[in-house]
Formats: structure tokens, sequence, C-alpha cells
């Protein structure tokens, strides 16, 4: 969530407060702070999206990466023992191709997948050669587990994406419900300042302020040879 944001629903929150302690007798004003609560609301609920979604797709980030170093290693075995067997068997047509660190999440699954297929394919003689009976099984799921993973990974992403634009309209009405709750509020504390600069602070985005700038250096005195 980008800082202005942060800073506009924290202000929202203590306008929200501000209303609900000092409530207006005329039901406009009231309609008004109803509404401002109803988007306050709306935000949380799109902020728990975004971070729900943001732990969705790095919790899929690393258990993709995980798999995709088991995928690779498990291809080099697989590759190894093709290998072992076109010795024997030279018209053995498996593919040994292994992905390189860079590949696209769609090339590495259809490499591993062409190279699984093939071996099962040739299965006997890859048994013969000492390939574990659990080794194509297990690539099988493996490779099922690493594109749910990606497909994971694309939908948290593709939340955070559609949370955090919403999020954007909805703190923008924020802002004009507040404006507008702040012309109300002007005319309803006319005569009593008190409440006036209460709501006046609760009504303020609290900005950062800059830093001072740093007086420049004194320049070095030179001495004159006498």
């Amino acid at each position: 969530m980008r800082n202005n944001i942060r800073l506009k629903l924290d202000m929202a929150g203590r306008a929200m407060e501000f209303c609900r302690t000092h409530p207006d007798s005329n039901p406009s004003t009231a309609l008004v702070g109803n509404r401002l609560g109803e988007l306050v609301a709306q935000a949380k609920e799109l902020l728990e999206q975004q971070r729900t979604s943001v732990v969705t797709a790095t919790t899929a980030v690393g258990r993709k990466q995980e798999l995709r170093e088991i995928i690779g290693y498990h291809l080099a075995s697989l590759a190894g023992i093709s290998r072992a067997a076109a010795v024997s068997q030279p018209d053995l047509t498996v593919h040994r191709r292994l992905p390189r660190g860079r590949t696209s999440e769609p090339t590495f699954l259809t490499i591993a997948r062409v190279a699984v297929a093939e071996a099962l394919a040739h299965q006997e003689i890859f048994l013969k050669h000492g390939m574990p009976e659990t080794l194509l099984p297990t690539m099988t799921a493996e490779l099922d587990e690493y594109e749910a993973v990606v497909s994971r990974q694309r939908n948290g992403l593709a939340t955070q994406v559609g949370a955090g634009a919403e999020l954007e309209a909805v703190t923008g009405e924020i802002m004009g419900v507040v404006r507008h709750l702040d012309s109300l509020h002007r005319l309803r504390f006319r005569n009593d300042p008190e409440l006036r600069a209460a709501w006046k602070s609760a009504r303020n985005v609290a900005w950062p302020q800059p830093e001072p700038a740093q007086p420049a250096a004194p320049a070095a005195e030179v001495t004159r040879a006498a």
C-alpha cells in the first residue's frame, strides 16, 4: 500500500471517530457520516485482500523455486539414465534437454512433461538401467503441483493489483466525503472554536514534513604567508 493512501485512511478513521463522538441532529450530516463509515469499512476489506494476496503470491514464489530445483534435479537424473540406456539402445529417443535457470515457466513445464512422457514410453528400458519405480509418478505429481503453484502466484498478483486499484478509487471517494463533512462542520461549529479546531485536527492528513535544509558549511579560511 502506498504511503499516501495509508495516511489518508488514517485521517478517515479519525474523522469517522469524530463524527461518532459528536453526532449531529441534522439527518443530512448523519447520512454523510454514515457514508464515510461504509467507505472506511470497504477500505479495510480491500486492505485485507491486498495483504492476503501478497502472502499468497510470496508463498507461491517460494514453493515454486523449491519445486523447480527438485524437478531440475530429477530431470538431470532422468537425462543421465537416458544417456546410459542409449549406449545399448541407440534408437532410444528420449528428450535430454535440461531447462536453463532463466527458462520461462511454460517452457520449463513443457520440457519436463515431454521428458516424463518419453520416459514412460520406454519405462522398461529405464527401469533396467536403474531408474527407481517411483521417479516418474513423483515427477508427475511435482509438475502438477508446480503448475498449481504458478496459478496461485498469478491469481495472488491479480488480486493484489485489483484490490489496489479499487482501494485508490475508494480512497478518492473518502476524500470527497470528508470535504463534504468539512463544509457542514464549518457551519455547525462556527461559534464553537474548540470543536472547530478538534474537527480540523481530525480531518487533516498528517503529511510528512520535509527535513529542514542543512546550512552550508563555511568556506575554509585561506592562511596567507606573512
